[in-house]
């Protein structure tokens, strides 16, 4: 007579060649199939459909031995629950996949999740630096533009970033800086689009957002605002004297400047130069730029930081002008009270430190430089057949050039006396 299963059967049932079932007596369906491995499974068995085209069904409940096992108990609680599911018309079988559907779903999200909260705007940057912007010339920009302008942003989820963020972001840099804005705008969208194909975001909070029209400067500062700047220069503290002075005798870019490393650096030869390598200048080609003894001079007399291969601390150059600016204000309304003038209604005219180039290059021509000469001073890149043709260094050119430039700001600094009375003050 055959009885219901006990659990100490089911320990005690031994694996045969093929794999065969043991019943449970008085739970219909229910019983337990022996593997050949000695691996034993609770199942429900039914017949689905009518007559001929009825067949049988198996639906695993869960193992009856080894780790996780059921219970005789459980396993019985599942057979009847699938009974009952019958009874009322579903399919044991389908309800068993649309669970375990439902559960990888679950499991699914739940990592998806977890992966998406480590997906933060900073871990993601890093990400897309390494996989592209590091390739690029402009890499170095990129990196400086999106890490300090989308610096808020750095613990929120990248997916989380809506185009209302951009907007805002935007609209405070352009307050500030209207191409930074433009440069922003450019690079965020780049950043998001690349987001958008590693399936990270599914829209560019970017896209749709204005446009900043760039307006070229012209910016040029006059004899007595250089000689202005000149005194401050000698007021400013470390680095920010030797930076600025630098920035102004060598006619290069700010950034290129501010990052100048001591290898990249001749300081003792016959011909005093800095190398500027094609890894940082902005078009991407080596360039030399001779030195003037008067650079060479700042140069040989600078304290160095330790341990570092770099010619400046790190600093601000926003704070920078902002302190040249108010040294230059301080000087002038010094020389007011010196006139009799009401020094309260002296203000200085607004400029930038990247205007230091641009007065460099409208100067040199008036010092007898020729253009083409000023524009290898500047690394500005040849166009069209002399792009292709000219090969010359131009060294002593440029060199007689930067020297000339420096005689002239020597002058102007010997000249004390300023005719300067009103300037307007700006950012």
């Amino acid at each position: 007579m055959k009885k219901p299963l006990t659990a100490l059967a089911i320990e005690h049932a031994k694996p045969r060649a093929k794999r065969y079932a043991l019943p449970d007596v008085g739970h219909p369906g229910l019983r337990v199939l022996v593997y050949p491995s000695g691996a034993r499974t609770f199942v429900y068995r039914f017949r689905r459909g009518e007559k001929e085209d009825a067949q049988d069904v198996t639906v695993v409940l869960g193992p009856a031995s080894g780790p996780g096992a059921l219970t005789l108990a459980q396993a019985r609680d599942a057979a009847g629950d699938a009974r009952r599911q019958r009874a009322m018309g579903a399919d044991p079988a389908d309800q068993k996949r649309a669970t375990r559907r439902a559960e990888a779903a679950r499991i699914a999200a739940e990592e998806q999740e977890a992966r998406r909260r480590e997906d933060t705007v900073a871990n993601v940057l890093a990400r897309y630096y390494a996989d592209h912007a590091d390739g690029l010339k402009s890499g170095q920009e990129v990196r400086r533009v999106l890490d300090r302008e989308l610096k808020g942003w750095a613990k929120r989820r990248v997916d989380d970033i809506r185009r209302s963020d951009a907007i805002r972001v935007l609209d405070t840099v352009k307050a500030r800086a209207p191409i930074q804005s433009k440069r922003l705008r450019a690079y965020g969208r780049h950043f998001f689009q690349w987001c958008i194909t590693k399936e990270l975001v599914e829209k560019n909070p970017f896209d749709g957002t204005a446009v900043v029209k760039e307006v070229p400067r012209d910016r040029v500062l006059t004899d007595d605002e250089l000689r202005l700047v000149l005194r401050a220069i000698d007021r400013l503290e470390w680095p920010r004297r030797q930076f600025v002075h630098l920035l102004l005798l060598s006619a290069q870019r700010l950034n290129e400047v501010g990052d100048m490393e001591w290898s990249e650096l001749d300081l003792i030869g016959e011909a005093p130069t800095w190398t500027l390598p094609g890894a940082r200048a902005k078009n991407g080609r080596a360039h030399a730029v001779p030195l003037a003894p008067i650079a060479v001079e700042i140069l040989s007399t600078m304290d160095r930081v330790k341990d570092s291969p770099r010619v400046f601390a790190s600093f601000s150059a926003a704070h920078a002008k902002t302190r040249v600016d108010e040294v230059m204000l301080e000087i002038a309304r010094e020389d007011a009270v010196a006139r009799g003038v009401d020094p309260d209604a002296v203000t200085i005219e607004p400029w930038r430190l990247h205007d230091l180039r641009r007065t460099a290059a409208t100067t040199m021509p008036r010092l007898g430089v020729d253009v083409v000469t000023v524009e290898r001073v500047l690394n500005h890149q040849m166009r069209g057949v002399m792009a292709v043709y000219q090969r010359h260094s131009f060294a002593q050119e440029k060199r007689h050039a930067l020297n000339l430039w420096a005689d002239f700001l020597a002058n102007l600094s010997a000249a004390r006396e300023s005719n300067i009375v009103k300037f307007r003050m700006g950012a």
